[in-house]
């Protein structure tokens, strides 16, 4: 019996040795690394929190016209422009192109990161129905993320921009682009850090709803749609700073997939800005027709 018991004894011991090294090899284990493209996706969402579509939104209501929302959008004193797509600490300006016809209108709100490379950053879609327009802002995803949408309703007479937005007229295009500014935005100012932007746009009051789903679901189609030149480097383990960009811009009409696709190589390296003086397009165009 006294050896039986002895054997029984060891048995247990080694048990509890046995579990005790498997719970510590359990803890022990690293916590596997953000896969490639979730990386990148984060790194992309990082930028979308330079723009507060709460605060567009409300900023378009109160426009007089699509020159009168570009210029509060890049205005310093309205301090809702926030966005660096570059990375050269510069508040980057956004272009208005207005786009639709009928009872179904848009602006689509762009940035040139550099030369000849455009990135749509959100559409601003109305659509009319009778004296009542619905207003949506959606985040580009590539930027925002899928399902990002910012509404609002109000008459016709509540806001400056409908009167203006459904007349007969030729349509909006930026006259501005990449190194060829008006004299109010300069060469941009200081972007400010990230948690005092967003402390500042929370403050601000709001009518604005937000919402996974679209309230408009057939808005007229951006021109811009595709036009994602902000690309995030794959990383393994990245951080907030290691964020870079290579260019691609196309013309599709489809819109965005919600996926960030991988990067392509570009020519021309890294963004940043340049002392050449960029665009020179001009004035209105009749793009969009009416």
């Amino acid at each position: 019996m006294n050896s039986l018991a002895k054997i029984g004894v060891a048995l247990f011991a080694l048990f509890v040795a046995f579990s005790m090294v498997s719970q510590c090899g359990r803890k022990s284990s690293p916590t596997p690394p953000a896969t490639p493209e979730k990386a990148a996706e984060v790194i992309m969402k990082e930028y979308s929190k330079g723009l507060d579509l709460n605060a567009v939104t409300e900023l378009a209501k109160k426009s007089r016209d699509a020159a009168d929302f570009e210029r509060l959008l890049n205005s310093q004193a309205e301090a809702v422009n926030n966005i660096d797509l570059n990375d050269d600490g510069k508040v980057d300006y956004i272009n208005i192109t207005e786009y639709g016809s009928g009872d179904t209108r848009g602006f689509s709100l762009t940035a040139e990161v550099s030369p000849g490379k455009t990135q749509e950053i959100a559409t601003i879609d109305f659509k009319k129905d009778a004296d009542k327009t619905t207003l949506q802002t959606t985040g580009n995803p590539s930027l925002y993320g899928p399902g990002n949408y910012h509404h609002s309703s109000f008459s016709m007479t509540d806001a400056l921009l409908m009167g203006w937005l459904f007349s007969n007229r030729p349509s909006y295009a930026s006259p501005f682009g990449y190194g060829n500014y008006p004299p109010s935005y300069g060469g941009g100012w200081n972007r400010s850090p990230t948690d005092n932007y967003t402390g500042s746009m929370g403050s601000r009051g709001s009518t604005v709803s937000q919402s996974s789903r679209p309230v408009i679901s057939q808005p007229a189609i951006s021109p811009n749609a595709e036009k994602v030149a902000a690309k995030a480097r794959v990383l393994s383990s990245p951080t907030q700073s290691q964020r870079s960009f290579s260019g691609s811009s196309n013309t599709s009409t489809s819109r965005p997939s919600t996926t960030v696709a991988p990067s392509r190589p570009s020519s021309s390296g890294g963004f940043g800005r340049s002392t050449s003086s960029g665009s020179t397009r001009s004035g209105s165009s009749s793009r969009g027709g009416k």
